[in-house]
């Protein structure tokens, strides 16, 4: 059927009677699929109200996916942390933002195309090419000589990981009732416990090299893939029934994604030059800014107006209020996702001292208390049904006061920073994945893997476009601090050679100051290492001033 309709399908149930059932379908060519309620799937040949949690192949197929997820989550938790590290070792400090951000928009770029595509084409073919894809970026990271190659493994990384995300959740989502799928994603959430303190992994690994994380990746990733080829047997695809193969790639929106992801490089590239390169008022920002913000405006419109199968059709709104009210909160908490995974790092080398051993331990806080915010809120999501809101008012209080409260951390003393730290992150995580949960029930069952699509996308770009600020704001707060603390103390121990303070500054970002210290000449006398110290300390302890 193509259109509303008000025909009514008998079903007859154990007790005898009707059960009244609203046909609502606009899947094409598919004359025996209707939705229950609008929503649900039903007619397709499977029971969608019964499932069999005992069976091998269910259990299997849970757990290949709660794998699937953990590896698209600990990818950016093992390298976000190294990104300095990785820089630095690879000569090319200067492309810092780019090597941090390459995968976040590879996964911005390929959501979109991701969900029509497991839609049409079905699941478990391209979650099995999103293993692939990972297990190649992994190795390719491995085996670089040089950024470029470590930036073409992160854009990999970022294809697999968007993937496994993005399926992991449609296809527990597809194959457990409608009531469980909270329970279900907190189970599902579980396996990610041994990886929560992946930080720590990492930097433990980076003291023999960075490289051997990917060799961790390659091989989680490997394990999954097994897992989800043999035992996962996916539904048929209703909205593709009756399509050729030439007539399915016809219905994806290649104009569309093009446009998006074109529009938000543009604007990444202009917010990176931005008070950096460029002055912002400066015709390269502008330029680049006017054109990003055209082609993404292009890109609603196209979407709205002109494309004839939009990359997220209208009929994935059925509530629309809570709808867009979770799109927001998932794009907010993208952004305050950044701040404390990719900044604090670097915080406590730079203000706090912490080498590698030590940053693995000060870092613990990022992936246990992300992954205990998301298991908890999908706790209360299925325990207190009925009270979403609550919920997730709960989580976006928690998270914003948490990141306000990072300003007035004590420089000298780490502790201060642990309890807001802590706050923040249970916040960010009981808000990120719970709501791509909520986004499922409140869809047709046939756009699992396009609403999916829609919020791993909506925070990838957040990400990306919350990165580029925060990076850009950053370094035009670490230049001005160096003139004010760092310059005058390395002139105070006479030590004021330009090149030698530039190379401290940036480095500093990688290896605690006593390192540094080691590998440099020697001062000129014996307190001269703690007045630089304390001006390098005080330099990057302010950049979160006003």
């Amino acid at each position: 059927m193509s259109s509303h309709t008000d025909l009514e399908k008998p079903e007859e149930t154990q007790e005898n009677h009707l059960d009244v059932i609203r046909t609502i379908s606009k899947v094409p060519d598919n004359p025996n699929y209707y939705e229950k309620d609008g929503l649900r799937t039903e007619g397709d040949g499977v029971d969608h109200s019964h499932y069999n949690p005992g069976s091998i192949g269910f259990i299997m197929t849970v757990a290949g996916c709660a794998c699937g997820l953990a590896a698209s989550q600990i990818t950016p938790l093992l390298y976000l942390t190294l990104g300095t590290t990785i820089a630095d070792d690879l000569n090319r400090p200067d492309l810092l933002l780019w090597l941090l951000t390459g995968g976040l928009v590879a996964q911005g770029a390929l959501a979109p195309f991701t969900g029509p595509l497991a839609d049409l084409f079905g699941r478990k073919v391209i979650f099995i090419v999103g293993f692939v894809l990972a297990i190649i970026g992994c190795f390719v990271c491995i085996a670089t000589p040089n950024a470029a190659g470590f930036l073409a493994g992160q854009i990999l990384l970022g294809f697999g990981a968007v993937t496994q995300e993005l399926l992991a959740i449609a296809v527990v989502s597809e194959i457990v009732p409608t009531a469980k799928r909270s329970i279900y994603a907190a189970l599902i959430l579980c396996v990610i416990i041994p990886w929560s303190p992946g930080t720590m992994y990492a930097n433990w690994i980076s003291v023999s090299s960075w490289r051997y994380v990917g060799l961790v990746l390659a091989l989680w990733n490997i394990i999954c893939l097994l897992m989800i080829a043999v035992f996962y047997n996916p539904p048929p695809r209703v909205n593709a029934r009756g399509l050729t193969t030439r007539e399915k790639i016809a219905r994806i929106d290649f104009m569309g994604g093009a446009l998006l992801t074109t529009g938000i490089v543009f604007v990444l590239v202009a917010l990176n030059w931005g008070g950096v390169d460029y002055p912002w008022r400066s015709a390269h920002v502008l330029s680049f800014l006017l054109i990003g913000f055209g082609l993404i405006i292009g890109c609603f419109i196209w979407e709205k107006f002109a494309a004839p199968h939009p990359m997220f059709p209208r009929r994935i709104i059925r509530a629309p209020r809570p709808f867009f009210c979770m799109l927001f909160v998932i794009f907010a908490a993208g952004i305050n996702y950044i701040p404390l995974v990719v900044f604090y790092p670097i915080e406590a080398i730079s203000v706090y001292q912490s080498n590698h051993y030590q940053l693995g331990v000060n870092t613990l806080p990022i992936g246990t208390c992300i992954l205990g915010g998301a298991i908890i809120s999908s706790l209360l999501l299925w325990l207190l049904k009925g009270r979403t809101s609550i919920v997730m008012t709960t989580f976006c209080v928690m998270q914003t006061i948490g990141s306000a409260c990072l300003a007035i951390a004590n420089p000298h003393k780490l502790s201060t920073i642990m309890p807001s730290l802590v706050f923040a992150l249970i916040g960010v995580g009981g808000v990120l994945v719970p709501n791509q949960v909520i986004m499922t029930v409140i869809t047709p069952d046939d756009l699992i893997g396009s609403v999916t699509a829609l919020t791993v996308g909506l925070r990838a770009q957040s990400q990306v476009i919350g990165l580029a600020i925060y990076y850009n704001q950053f370094l035009s707060k670490l230049v001005s601090n160096t003139w004010k603390y760092a310059i005058p103390a390395f002139i105070e121990v006479k030590y004021g050679n330009p090149e030698l303070i530039t190379e401290a500054m940036t480095t500093m970002t990688s290896i605690p100051f006593r390192e540094w210290a080691q590998i440099v000449p020697p001062f000129p006398h014996p307190n001269s290492s703690a007045i630089l110290q304390e001006g390098i300390t005080q330099a990057y302890a302010h950049v979160s001033a006003p």
